[in-house]
Formats: structure tokens, sequence, C-alpha cells
């Protein structure tokens, strides 16, 4: 199974050989070759914010061999290109004529740039022709000029429709499940109304390659108990009784009891327990006890992650939103550094329990200088709350830029489409997965995944600044894409989505440039 983090280093790699747009200075990079005094040195768009900020500073790639001049990516969705400026470099030549449609007509026209150099393009109506003249006049060489634009939003979370499964299990109805990851590899448990119980294990979800196993809970086991830490298994009984597992199948009473499970860290289970006294963080193997903080959940917490901060050595665990000790709903997150449980967020989530939380990465754009970086990013997506006509699920997306602290409904783009229903209680879990350039274009799925597009990523989308001026002398044919895989969840009524939902963020699954 391949790791989860760091994600998507390899596109310190962006950038081409022969096609390429390690531009400097705004100049193009020009491919090798000897074609006389008919050479196109630079080319670029003239400044129009208007038309997109950074408009002057979107690199191009001139291809001398077959006589093309393109951005290696498109522009952004609905960029308008039926009047835009060009700055064209060449050598010493004696014409520079452009010939394109003319805007709301069928006719061409021609304009010599040389002598015209700040009348604008269409390129809105297919792709323009340079004719490049020598400086004696003796030679001619025609190119082509493509100003691509994106069909769709790259940096939108998709969930291919047809790339839904349903839950691996040996079970004909299950009517509960919970999912986790243990030891490199994806565990979900199911149960059925009749406590029939089965396993499903892999190391690669996107191949769908499950080891289906049936197995024998503890009497009364609570599905939604289920957790990890390093190195066991764990779930509860309906009296709270903690039983371990080294592998999911058979289970040993451990002797304690927990009322709640938050999730593992590192060698220990973190749980809540209601004494006489009231509520009290434990851990098992046993730890120091302490007081429930007030405001605290201890239940509906969800799933809980483990995240690395940039302010502690150690990792942070963390979930956001659940019910306190007066059985209140909240919409803070929480985290627990090994020593001390705190609330984390200044601004929450709307009150809600049984949320989903994943680490991921966001692309943002630089304004002014057309380069995309990743930016870390918290989403929580699902949960149930409480309206006046009772308790309702909804798939509301919600995101934070800063670990946690602050809270904010995400933007549409990285919303739920209308196609997956409201949930609550599932598991999102972000898995790497290799992808190769032939295998992202194609049209055949595997096992029923549906392939991404093989849209490349965008030259300027380096997210490291040495990458411009790295060369290298292969295609990049392989890299990882951080799919989402969204486990279960129940509706309303509480009745299990039989499903599991792969997402990403587009722009991670296009092929990188080389």
């Amino acid at each position: 199974m391949t790791k989860r983090y760091p994600l998507y280093t390899l596109l310190a790699l962006v950038l081409t050989a022969l096609i390429s747009a390690c531009n400097k200075d705004s100049d193009s990079f020009v491919a090798d070759g000897d074609f006389g005094n008919c050479t196109v040195s630079s080319f670029s768009l003239g400044k129009n914010d208007s038309v997109l900020k950074g408009l002057d500073s979107v690199y191009f790639s001139i291809d001398l061999v077959n006589a093309v001049i393109f951005n290696a990516d498109s522009l952004p969705k609905g960029t308008r290109t039926d009047k835009l400026l060009v700055n064209i470099g060449t050598s010493s030549a004696s014409g520079c004529d452009l010939t394109f449609r003319k805007l709301d007509t069928t006719r061409d026209t021609t304009i010599s740039y040389i002598d015209s150099p700040n009348d604008s393009i269409n390129f809105s109506d297919g792709p323009v022709k340079l004719l490049i003249t020598s400086y004696d006049g003796l030679s001619k060489r025609e190119y082509t000029i493509k100003v691509n634009v994106h069909q769709e939003i790259p940096d939108t979370l998709y969930w291919d429709q047809s790339a839904r499964r349903a839950l691996p299990t040996k079970l004909a109805a299950p009517t509960a499940q919970k999912t986790i990851e243990y030891k490199g590899c994806v565990y979900c448990l199911t149960a059925s109304a009749s406590a029939q119980a089965s396993l499903a294990v892999t190391g690669d979800p996107y191949g769908n390659d499950w080891t289906l196993s049936d197995v024998v809970l503890p009497a009364g086991a609570d599905i939604s108990s289920f957790a990890a830490s390093s190195d066991s298994l764990y779930i509860l009984d309906n009296e709270g009784n903690l039983y371990t597992s080294a592998d999911g199948k058979a289970w040993t009473a451990t002797g304690s009891h927990l009322d709640y499970i938050y999730g593992g860290y590192g060698a220990s289970i973190l749980g809540a327990r209601k004494d006489a006294d009231g509520w009290k963080h434990v851990s098992y193997p046993a730890g120091t006890e302490r007081v429930v903080p007030a405001g605290c959940p201890v239940s509906g917490t969800g799933q809980m992650m483990l995240y690395e901060t940039k302010w502690s050595d150690l990792p942070l665990a963390m979930f956001v939103g659940g019910r306190d000790a007066s059985g209140a709903l909240v919409g803070s997150s929480w985290g627990y550094d090994g020593e001390v449980w705190a609330k984390i967020s200044a601004r929450d989530i709307d009150e809600r329990e049984d949320v989903s939380l994943f680490p991921y990465f966001t692309p943002r754009t630089v304004t002014g200088f057309w380069r995309v970086t990743e930016r870390s990013t918290l989403i929580a997506l699902g949960g149930r709350y409480e309206s006046t006509s009772g308790m309702v699920v909804s798939k509301n997306v919600y995101v934070s830029y800063d670990q946690g602290i602050t809270w904010d409904e995400a933007s549409d783009y990285l919303q739920l489409p209308d196609y997956i229903p409201d949930f609550a209680a599932a598991q999102a879990l972000v898995i790497d997965t290799r992808l190769t350039d032939g295998q992202s274009r194609s049209a055949a799925p595997v096992d029923g995944w549906t392939f991404m597009s093989g849209n490349r990523l965008p030259v300027w989308a380096t997210p490291v600044p040495f990458a411009r001026e790295s060369r290298v002398s292969a295609p990049i044919t392989e890299w990882e894409c951080p799919y989402i895989y969204l486990f279960g969840g129940v509706n309303a009524a509480g009745s299990l989505h039989d499903s599991v939902w792969r997402g990403v963020i587009r722009r991670f699954s296009f092929a990188p440039l080389y």
C-alpha cells in the first residue's frame, strides 16, 4: 500500500525537455533545432487584468520541430480569448504575419505584427497561424498558435458518479459498518441485523482487491467503536467492555471499561468513561486519567485523525463536533498531543455529531504570478444536527486552512454533488495511488472504477521554485494521486448507505508534464 503523506512531491519535476515552458523573464523555452532565420524565440500574451490577472506571465511552449506554440495547460474556465495582445520575439525576421478568424464573421484576416504590434488577436475561433519570413526574404515558416482554455474547473473536488461501489462484505444486507486504517491496510468491518459480521481487508482500495472473511465478534459488539492503535484493533460491546485483536478475527477481553472510543494514538487507544464522579479521559493500555474538560465531546465525535503540526514534534489527535457531557451538540475541534486535551478551534463548524474528517491539500493560485501552490487543508463533511423537525443529516463540507483553528463552509467547488446523499458517520480515508499516463487516459474501468481524464498538470503548478530551472531527459509517466474514499455512513433514519465513493481534486489526477 502506498503511503499517505507527503502528497504530490513528485511535481518538483514538472517541466518539459523538448516541449517546455521554462520561461525566464517572460521568455518561452524554445526546443533546439536549425530553422534558419525563421525561429520564434519567445512568445507571451499582453497584460490585461480585465481578462485575467497575470495574463502576461502565462507560460507558452515553442515546439520548433512541429511549429506549434501553445500554453502547456489551459487558462481558467471562462477566460475570454477573443481580444488578446501578443508579444512575439524573432531572429531578425522581415515578416511576421498573423492570420485568424475575424471576430463575429466567417472570414479570415491577416495583420502584420511588425507594423501593428498592438492589434488584438481573436483566439476564440480556433488556432491562429503565424507566418515568419527570414530577414533576406528567402525562407518562410508557418507556426500554429493555440491558446487553450479549461472546459472544467481543475480544482474541483470531483466524485465520479460511476466510480461508486458497494461496501466490501460477505453479507447480503449489511446494516452497520466502520472502516479504519491499520498497519498499512484498510479494514472494513460490516455487520447484519442478525449479528453476523464480515471483515474486508485491502492494501489497494483503488484496485478493489479485498480479502473477505467471516468473523465472530464479541456478543453485543458496537461496530461504530471499531478502532485501531499502531499494533492492535479494538472494539466495545454494548456494556462498554473493551476487546482487542491482532487481526480482527480473534477477539480477547482486556478487562477494561470505556463508554466511548475516540481512536488510536500510537500504541494506545483513547476513550472516555463515565464514573460516579463524572467523565474521565482514559486510555488503554492504562495511562493517566484526567477529568474531561468542559465542552469536550464524550460521544458522537465521528472520525478522529492524527495530524502533524508545526507547533509540536508529536502528532496531534483531532476530531470535530460531537456531544459533550451534558448531551449538547458542539461544533468545535478538540485535540490531544500525548499529554493534554484542549479545544483547538476559535471558529467552529455548525454544531453536529458524527462528522467525517481528513487532511488533504488544496491548490491555491498566487495572484499576479500565475503559480499554483498546495496548501495544507483539513476537510470535515457530513454529520447529524438538531432541527425543529428532529435530527437531520447533512453532507455540508467545511474547511480549515490553519490546522483546525478556524473553520468555514467550503466553496462550491469543494462541496459534494447532488447525487451523493446526505449522511452521517461515514469514514473518509486518503490513500495515494500510483497512476501512469497511459492508465489515466484509458477509457476502460478497473474492476468497476472509472478512470479520471488524462489532462496534463499546468507547468506553472510547481510546488517548489527550483523545478522551473531543472531539466529531465525523459517523460514523467508515473505519479502519486491522493484519492479520497468515503465509506458508508447512515441516512436520517439510521439506515446504512451501502456505498464507497471515490473522490479527488481533478488537478491531482492530471499527468505531470515532462
